[in-house]
């Protein structure tokens, strides 16, 4: 990426962070959390505030930079946090699958010890295919490093595309794929934000988001096997469809949980109706909706009657579930304010959310 000099990583911040994560020297959005047994692990996009010449970096201008996957650590249930500095960085991967940039992102820890990232990669492509996404995992023996990164990506909508669109999901057309002017008119390219996790028969599976049309949004799932070291996609299947999807037009940063005591998964997505690039963000909306189902073939339903969207998170987008609490029936959320939160707010992260399912 031709900037990528023109912004520095900053080692971790020594200060413990209270009541969210207001971080002095950066941006901070998107998150994935992971429970190792002992410690909250939290991940999340993360920009420097300013460049190395001392220019300031506005939210609205992060995607003209190279980001990183930044690490925190919590021992009281997010409460408190700890800066552990990054994990992941552009130009890992051999094939050039994240050359242009890294996006977002799940941790998860496999049966035989070690740790799996996803990530998305953004391949190079030229100035006005900024957003060529891929799909890809890398393995670590702990959640604080990435050691050991894939030769290609999982899924790449340019190598991939005739399949991709066998399977029930929208490409624009392959000379367009990644424009930053967005796909026939709607949003940019949507393959991207893997969230890796294993199904109730221990298959590795991940979703990540993807579309039915220019404007209208899905959730990809696909399981995963290993095979000679490499990660390998198993079985693409149709794209998960929502039952409110006509009052927005995104379903970013996926993730799905499972109660292991109820055996029913959650669908938590960051819902966005962005129309087109190019779109005031005043015009839009951004939130967090909520979906359940009894298996992962659906059908998913709203998380309450009144519907999927979650008021109580209002302002955050890119946020995570740490907690089932069935004792009380709720679940506790974890999330980075959006940029139109204000300038104290804005791309930082909120305190731990509880959201009671009856209300």
């Amino acid at each position: 990426m031709s900037n990528q000099s023109l912004v520095d990583i900053p080692p971790p911040h020594a200060a413990i962070f209270r009541d969210g994560i207001r971080h002095p020297a950066l941006w901070l959005w998107d998150s994935w959390t992971v429970y190792d047994g002992v410690s909250l692990h939290l991940y999340c996009l993360a920009l420097n505030r300013t460049a190395r010449d001392g220019t300031p970096i506005m939210p609205g201008d992060r995607n003209n930079f190279p980001f990183h996957v930044r690490h925190f650590v919590s021992h009281d249930d997010g409460l408190s946090w700890s800066d552990l500095g990054a994990v992941a960085q552009p130009g890992s991967v051999a094939d050039g699958a994240d050359e242009r940039n890294v996006w977002s992102g799940s941790v998860l820890q496999a049966p035989d010890g070690g740790w799996l990232y996803g990530f998305t990669g953004l391949r190079s492509g030229t100035p006005d295919r900024k957003f060529i996404q891929t799909i890809f995992i890398a393995e670590g023996d702990l959640p604080d490093a990435v050691n050991r990164w894939p030769h290609e990506a999982l899924s790449c909508p340019v190598r991939d595309y005739d399949s991709i669109r066998a399977n029930g999901y929208f490409l624009g057309p392959e000379q367009q794929l990644g424009w930053n002017t967005g796909e026939d008119g709607g949003p940019i390219l949507a393959w991207r934000d893997p969230y890796l996790f294993y199904d109730g028969e221990g298959v590795l599976n991940a979703v990540w988001a993807a579309k039915l049309g220019p404007t209208v949004p899905a959730v990809a799932r696909a399981s995963i096997r290993k095979e000679g070291g490499e990660f390998i996609l198993d079985h693409l299947y149709t794209p998960i469809t929502l039952p409110d999807a006509e009052q927005f037009t995104q379903a970013e940063v996926p993730k799905i949980y499972r109660d292991d005591a109820s055996g029913v998964y959650y669908l938590l997505i960051s819902a966005c109706d962005r129309l087109y690039e190019g779109q005031a963000n005043s015009e839009v909306t951004m939130e967090m909706r909520l979906y359940k189902a009894k298996t992962l073939d659906g059908p998913w339903t709203p998380f309450r009657d009144a519907g999927s969207r979650l008021p109580e998170l209002d302002g955050l987008f890119g946020a995570s579930i740490i907690s089932v609490a069935r004792l009380d029936d709720a679940l506790i959320f974890l999330g980075p304010y959006t940029e139109n939160a204000g300038p104290e707010k804005q791309l930082t992260f909120a305190a731990p959310v509880t959201v009671k399912q009856g209300l």
